[in-house]
């Protein structure tokens, strides 16, 4: 009997080793390109899509770049937030998605393209609209934030003009310009600690985008990626901090 219990447990165990192998195969066949393309993110193509880990991100360093404008009004920091959200996080992730076919297939292979691009589209033309009526708004000298802004969303992800989709494109598109036009609309003016701010936080999203690509196993090392990884997460983390505070000290 107890042979016979002893063999039981060593099947058992036979069946769980191989059910991690082929989990563990599963990832090899599918390495990590990107550093959000893991967990929850990888179940569906439309939520991978809002990029939430680096949306966030983006999200940080507008508020911590209107907070730090000389004047602070909600209503325009929350029309600049759903602006953003419309033409950035949903706009240009959902038209990049298409545009890079060949690299996001492998994980979400039944994913409609032309259902993406178009939401993408359609998304991106929204942020502009809300652009607008912010311009009619407040100012509208801000109309050139939007159209440039417009034009990053829907001409970066598929790379046209080339040099757009390179670190500089990258650094103005996603650092740059959405801090200026943040500090810009709060009190409709721009000195040197707008222009600075702007400078240095285009800077460090062309570094977090940096490390984002060390990211990629198909190209480097386990230890390399794994360092890369601790850099985003350290990254992310100081940035959601310094943002969230900023907030609450204009608030309360």
């Amino acid at each position: 009997m107890e042979s016979v219990h002893g063999t039981q447990i060593g099947m058992i165990n036979l069946l769980n080793m191989s059910r991690e192998r082929a989990w563990i195969m599963g990832e090899t066949v599918l390495p990590l390109v990107e550093p959000d393309l893991v967990g929850v993110w990888r179940k569906n193509v439309w939520w991978f899509g809002f990029r939430w880990p680096f949306s966030m991100v983006l999200f940080s360093w507008v508020t911590v770049a209107s907070t730090l404008a000389p004047e602070f009004h909600l209503d325009r920091y929350l029309l600049t937030m759903l602006a953003g959200f419309f033409g950035l996080v949903i706009g240009a992730h959902y038209v990049d998605i298409t545009a890079s076919k060949d690299k996001y297939l492998p994980y979400f292979p039944d994913m409609n393209r032309r259902a993406i691009r178009t939401v993408g589209v359609l998304a991106v033309l929204a942020g502009i609209a809300v652009g607008v009526y912010m311009s009619l708004l407040y100012s509208l000298w801000f109309l050139v934030f939007v159209i440039l802004g417009g034009f990053f969303a829907l001409f970066y992800p598929i790379e046209k003009p080339k040099w757009l989709h390179t670190y500089p494109g990258f650094g103005i598109a996603w650092g740059f310009m959405p801090v200026l036009a943040s500090y810009y609309i709060q009190g409709t003016r721009i000195d040197l600690l707008g222009l600075g701010l702007a400078v240095f936080l285009g800077i460090t999203v062309v570094e977090m985008h940096h490390m984002a690509v060390l990211t990629n196993e198909k190209e480097y090392g386990a230890d390399l990626t794994k360092n890369a990884r601790l850099l985003l997460k350290i990254h992310r983390t100081a940035a959601y901090s310094i943002g969230l505070i900023l907030l609450i000290s204009r608030l309360v």
